[in-house]
């Protein structure tokens, strides 16, 4: 790849389906670039045997206390080691772009750390001040305004300045990394028929139009705020190249629907991509070869195609 950077890739939990989707999406890819692989040392140099453009970083040794199909802290404290190394790595730019395997949330905690997600920590660790989440296929791409929240507690988290970033972070995503050279992006309300003109609330007035005049400000050409219940057949026919969504299930619930198996969880507004694909780590799958890995594999082509 001209001598760049490789992609980093971390296996993820090794009792869950991590290590056998990278596999078969590594081999479905093919040679298309230089990747540096994070796990535990018998799983990264099984890989790296099975592909030569792929070398092995191992991050933990042996595989006690690890079994396939279960979670132990075995597997929790592997998969946080390959995540702090390859994490260091990005930071450092040694890797290009980063493609996080599934984890299970509750290693975290058992390690002590403070994040609620790998997107925070590579947040931290990269030195990013504004992020935000997009989850994307083929036909639809979707950024969040508010991520994991009580329904009851939207209304209250929904500001103006936090729709302004996730729109704004989005724009420079579709320009940067997908070269769309005039980005549209659809800005979807809160209540039914985006409040009908007040009639179902007063978050669309108050809050979401400003935003949407902010972001236009801005020169990116933005629409809203939208009824939700339109906005994503629109989009899907190709009138916006991605939807800010109010809240977690408003937008991935459509998202899912049209790509339960190849969506891609990106990381918005780091220095160097970050990616994962958007499942966990599926431990009652592990082990059987029946777990999709089309959402790894979109993940390795979208870290691949990453600019440095």
């Amino acid at each position: 790849m001209n001598g760049d950077p490789p992609v980093g890739v971390t296996l993820g939990d090794p009792a869950g389906v991590g290590p056998e989707v990278l596999g078969r999406a590594l081999e479905d890819l093919g040679q298309v670039g230089v990747f540096r692989l994070y796990g535990p040392d018998a799983l990264v140099h099984d890989l790296a045997r099975r592909f030569p453009w792929c070398f092995a970083v191992p991050t933990s040794f042996g595989l006690a206390g690890v079994e396939t199909g279960r979670y132990a802290r075995a597997s929790g404290r592997a998969a946080v080691a390959a995540l702090e190394a390859a994490i260091d790595d990005l930071a450092r730019g040694e890797v290009r772009s980063l493609v996080t395997g599934p984890i299970c949330k509750v290693s975290l905690t058992e390690s002590g750390l403070e994040f609620p997600g790998q997107t925070e920590w590579v947040a931290r660790a990269t030195g990013a001040r504004r992020f935000a989440m997009m989850l994307m296929g083929p036909r639809l791409r979707v950024s969040l305004a508010t991520t994991h929240l009580a329904l009851r507690d939207v209304p209250a988290a929904l500001t103006a300045p936090a729709i302004e970033d996730a729109a704004v972070l989005t724009h420079a995503f579709l320009r940067d990394h997908l070269r769309i050279e005039t980005p549209k992006i659809g800005v979807l309300g809160l209540n039914p028929h985006a409040s009908d003109e007040g009639r179902f609330g007063d978050e669309e007035a108050r809050v979401i139009r400003p935003a949407v005049d902010a972001i236009r400000a801005r020169g990116i050409e933005a629409s809203g705020p939208l009824s939700a219940d339109t906005a994503f057949h629109r989009a899907m026919r190709g009138e916006f190249h991605a939807l800010v969504a109010m809240y977690h299930d408003q937008g991935l619930g459509p998202l899912k629907l049209a790509h339960f198996e190849d969506a891609v969880n990106v990381t918005l507004g780091l220095p160097r991509l970050r990616c994962s694909p958007d499942h966990g780590p599926a431990f009652e799958l592990a082990g059987r070869s029946v777990a999709s890995h089309a959402s790894m594999l979109a993940a390795l082509r979208l870290a691949v195609q990453a600019r440095t």
